[in-house]
């Protein structure tokens, strides 16, 4: 019975791996051609940095989210961080975060499923940053 329990053993390893890659998950970097701008989408989230400061950023994305017709619940903003909450046509949540990581850097993660509408999002905010 000991080729039993190591056979058991052995497929509880397995499951253990496997779980662990599943809660890696993938992870997919979008580089636009145009601007040469970096995001990253993992994990149903896609994050990003651009050169501006927070306020700029946080005055984009609520530009961004209106432009887009999607109704805001919720606003939160101080000079370091800032969150948009907001539902689509469809009452799916997203979350837009806003973290200040200098003076004139900020970072963007935009919580949001599938890829192309959280792309979507942060092209409108990264838009309405180079027209300001």
């Amino acid at each position: 019975s000991a080729a039993l329990i190591d056979r058991a053993f052995g497929a509880v390893l397995i499951l253990l791996a496997l779980s662990v890659l599943v809660a890696i998950g993938c992870k997919t970097t979008i580089i636009d051609p145009n601007t040469k701008q970096k995001a990253t989408y993992q994990m149903g989230k896609l994050t990003t940095e651009e050169p501006f400061d927070l306020t700029s950023v946080y005055d984009a994305t609520e530009k961004a989210v209106s432009e887009l017709g999607l109704n805001v619940v919720s606003r939160v903003k101080d000079r370091l961080q800032a969150e948009l909450v907001a539902r689509d046509a469809q009452d799916k949540k997203l979350t837009i975060h806003l973290l200040s990581l200098a003076k004139d850097r900020t970072e963007i993660k935009i919580d949001a499923s599938p890829i192309e509408k959280a792309q979507r999002i942060f092209e409108s905010i990264h838009d309405n940053l180079e027209n300001m």
